[in-house]
């Protein structure tokens, strides 16, 4: 931030332009790096020479650089799914190769092992096979690995089932530290315990947040106004979405909608979640003791549900799938100028990276200008979450090593997604940086969803896609399966 103002400063005293790029800033080269100093020069010395700034000392956990004597040190992840696209990229690097994330991740991994003295390897399995693995290690007792970067939904159904421990039992857990998302430490706890965290170091939870794109091309014929001026102003909202897209499909001449024709937004079926909880309902609520409590039906919802259909449930507005097609004919859509927005989750963010015209990125508009910020959430599969086994051989050791890779992964491996990999390879412009703080920041996660309480969730989507608004005898028919499985889960967690 002071070295913002100061090139502020600098441009306002020299009166003329200065382009600033993030690829441009130095690299973390010190993960404990204590403070610096940062200096500022310009071109015109009659008006300014130098300028020396103190940063404030850079956040350091103070994990103890205890000698493991060259263990073997391994983390269960996942292996590549069907597509190709999820696969585990935070875990694990074999050597450098010029690919930046791959690079951070050898970095970072080269650093943890030579302060600890140990070898990360990696555990690589298929997703679904998660729980069983933890299970069966239990039952011989092998400390088959030490962490576990589970999905958030792997890592709560293994939570329930007693396979992870709770975070805060140990002294090197800092869960107020920079490098974790702490909104997701708190919509994810129970009973005031934490059994996974999200941040810096989960890659692949970046990739599965639902996020927003626009064209700029067809927002400057459309003479669309700013849409980043309208997020700052918190006037981003689902009404103005719908404001500028009811009027602005066409159709290609045969009077029905199809994928030949323009329109305001395409995207898949799966963002009635996104929306679900970019417009701030969950299903489940906690009270004061951290405890589940089912949410149910509430006049925000209807308010929502409503909203949300005015825009995704309007063939002329959006395409999601009603009409055919799956991402990828989306996204050559997008890519060929038949639409103004493309929601997806970030990583379909990066899959546009060779299109020719300019696209913008914004977080996905609020119920209204009264909500407090902007949210979104991250997809249950496409995600991972860092936990410690109770199998692990030295849960001390796995502690230290899981705190202190979170720590050097904020000054290596976000500064390669964030302001490399994604920013300048996909995103065309500084604001889009900027759009990615207000996503990243504002996400948040609904145990409703991720355990699917009482099979509410999938009934809910169900009746959002069909365009069905009876929710009252919905959440009616719902009540009792719903309080039974609140009730079983809340008694595993207090075994």
């Amino acid at each position: 931030m002071k070295k913002t103002l100061i090139w502020m400063l600098v441009t306002a005293m020299l009166a003329s332009t200065v382009l600033v790029s993030c690829s441009d800033a130095p690299a973390a080269e010190d993960a404990a790096a204590g403070t610096a100093d940062t200096t500022v020069t310009s071109g015109t010395e009659e008006n300014i020479s130098e300028e020396t700034v103190e940063e404030e000392p850079a956040y350091d956990p103070q994990i103890e650089a205890v000698d493991y004597e060259g263990y073997e040190f391994r983390i269960m992840d996942r292996s590549p799914d069907s597509s190709g696209w999820w696969v585990s990229m935070d875990v694990y690097s074999e050597g450098l190769n010029g690919e930046v994330i791959n690079d951070a991740v050898f970095q970072r991994n080269e650093t943890v092992n030579e302060y600890f003295n140990i070898k990360i390897q990696p555990y690589t399995i298929a997703d679904g096979t998660f729980v069983n693995e933890l299970k069966n290690s239990a039952a011989a007792n092998d400390h088959l690995v030490d962490l576990g970067m589970l999905t958030l939904a792997t890592s709560l159904t293994a939570s329930q089932q007693g396979l992870l421990y709770d975070l805060n039992e140990f002294d090197s857990f800092h869960p107020d530290a920079p490098y974790y998302t702490h909104s997701i430490l708190s919509d994810t706890s129970i009973l005031k315990r934490n059994y996974l965290a999200v941040g810096d170091m989960t890659l692949v939870s970046n990739e599965g947040t639902w996020s927003m794109m626009y064209n700029k091309q067809v927002a400057e014929n459309l003479h669309i106004e700013n849409l980043y001026d309208l997020v700052r102003e918190g006037k981003w909202t689902i009404d103005k979405l719908f404001e500028l897209t009811q009027n602005i499909g066409t159709d290609d001449g045969n009077g029905k909608p199809d994928l030949n024709d323009f329109f305001g937004l395409l995207t898949t079926g799966d963002s009635f979640a996104g929306f679900l909880y970019a417009l701030d309902y969950k299903i489940i609520e906690k009270d004061p003791d951290d405890s589940l409590v089912y949410r149910g039906m509430t006049e925000r919802l209807t308010v929502a549900a409503e909203k949300m259909l005015s825009v995704l449930g309007n063939d002329h507005i959006t395409c999601r799938g009603q009409l055919g097609g799956d991402w990828s004919v989306f996204q050559t859509m997008f890519e060929a100028n038949q639409s103004l927005f493309y929601s997806e989750v970030l990583q379909c963010v990066t899959r546009l990276r060779n299109m020719d015209v300019d696209f913008g990125l914004l977080p996905l508009p609020k119920l209204d200008e009264t909500q407090d910020t902007y949210h979104t959430n991250i997809h249950s599969w496409a995600s991972d979450a860092l936990t410690i086994p109770t199998t692990a051989a030295d849960p001390e050791m796995s502690s230290k090593v899981f705190e202190y890779l979170s720590f050097v992964s904020m000054s290596t491996l976000k500064p390669a997604y964030y302001d490399k990999a994604l920013t300048y390879k996909a995103m065309r412009d500084e604001e889009s940086v900027e759009m990615l703080d207000y996503l990243l920041d504002g996400r948040v996660v609904d145990i409703g969803y991720l355990m699917n309480v009482g099979n509410v969730y999938n009934g809910l989507l169900n009746n959002l896609q069909s365009g069905t608004m009876d929710f009252a005898s919905f959440f009616q028919k719902n009540q009792k399966s719903a309080d039974k499985m609140l009730t079983r889960t809340m008694e595993s967690y207090l075994e």
